[in-house]
């Protein structure tokens, strides 16, 4: 079996009929055909993917609870500053 990682960020997610064929097409280069999938692999799929937008929207709060702590300490920035234009910041 092989593993094949992808990262698609925001690129498109669509179903598409290539050949008699559907497809769920991920990003621009990786299509999984899904014609023959079962109901439950379907609803399966599914669920995947609603866990994974949960994870993601933990994620964004966890990040806005940083943000909302540091706004109510005074601070602008969580993490480690850096300087734009180092030699006219000297």
């Amino acid at each position: 079996m092989t593993t094949i990682s992808l990262s698609w960020g925001d690129r498109p997610i669509a179903l598409e009929t290539v050949d008699g064929k559907t497809v769920l097409r991920l990003g621009q280069n990786l299509r999984v055909d899904v014609t023959d999938a079962s109901l439950d692999q379907l609803d399966r799929l599914a669920d995947v993917a609603a866990d994974l937008a949960d994870m993601q929207r933990d994620r964004y709060r966890a990040a806005d609870v940083a943000d909302q702590v540091a706004a109510e300490d005074g601070h602008r920035f969580v993490g480690v500053r850096y300087q734009r234009r180092g030699a006219e910041a000297a």
